[in-house]
């Protein structure tokens, strides 16, 4: 899989790290405070979507969103070194960050090369820093889709998978959670007070963006994405996610198959489609 602008973004986004639309002044804008030209192709993940949390990662790297451009947080432009510089031995002087949590960052680094920035991972509480890609371009390149031990069910209506569930596992799930991802969770407890062990199930269409209504721009948010689009573009909008804890995941599927539910890992999906 080749990250690009149609299957790099996180659905649902999340609203909140959304800049405005991109236009060629607030580009022109960026350009000038940050001192260099932006990637193209950067640009053109922006131009679709100007910032947020990405669906692919670099392996084994805690990097799960990209910068756009404009005035809220993370913003691309929104960066100050002068505090931190005298707590690395290296400049800093010539590093973009696009993503990072103040501890650590991943950089644009014009350092070398003004007209051609490589990616670099910097940690300032290590003093460390570690070349990533020799450009922007082979960034992309690198980064897959992580995933983990998830299953998929396929053209069941919810009420007849929960219940079907319940039943042949002699549990109950509880009411269905948004807060956590913008989409409803149906999550199930398998195990005891003692060692809990727990089921989820989550959809695979669910809504474009999504803001919690305590966040203080909720109203000026919460229609920015309006529709549906899928987590996985790789499985049909009737999917559901299936997830469970390491010590019972094994007796969930057996009971998917006991009740005659098809149900697949989503790693094999996933790797037949590419």
């Amino acid at each position: 899989m080749t990250a690009n602008a149609e299957n790099i973004w996180k659905v649902p986004a999340y609203l909140p790290y959304l800049q405005p639309p991109l236009t060629d002044d607030a580009i022109a804008e960026a350009e000038k405070v940050i001192g260099y030209s932006l990637p193209q192709e950067l640009l053109a993940l922006l131009r679709k979507q100007n910032g947020g949390y990405i669906r692919l990662s670099l392996p084994e790297m805690v990097h799960r969103s990209i910068a756009g451009i404009g005035p809220h947080f993370p913003s691309l432009t929104d960066f100050d070194w002068d505090d931190v510089q005298e707590y690395v031995s290296f400049t800093l002087h010539g590093l973009v960050p696009f993503d990072g949590d103040g501890h650590w960052h991943l950089c644009l680094d014009y350092r070398a090369n003004p007209t051609q920035p490589s990616i670099t991972y910097i940690d300032v509480e290590c003093d460390s820093q570690r070349p990533i890609a020799r450009s922007f371009s082979d960034y992309l390149s690198m980064l897959t889709l992580e995933v983990g031990d998830e299953y998929i069910v396929d053209s069941v209506e919810l009420p007849t998978l929960l219940s079907t569930i319940e039943k042949t596992l002699r549990t109950k799930f509880d009411p269905p959670d948004s807060w956590a991802h913008g989409y409803p969770t149906y999550r199930a407890a398998l195990g005891t007070k003692r060692e809990p062990q727990w089921l989820w199930i989550t959809p695979n269409q669910v809504m474009r963006g999504f803001v919690r209504e305590d966040d203080s721009r909720y109203h000026e948010l919460k229609d920015l994405l309006p529709g549906f689009g899928l987590r996985y573009p790789e499985l049909s909008a009737s999917s559901w996610i299936v997830q469970a804890t390491d010590e019972v995941r094994q007796k969930v599927v057996e009971a998917f198959v006991k009740c005659q539910i098809p149900v697949q890992a989503l790693r094999d999906l996933i790797q037949g489609s590419e």
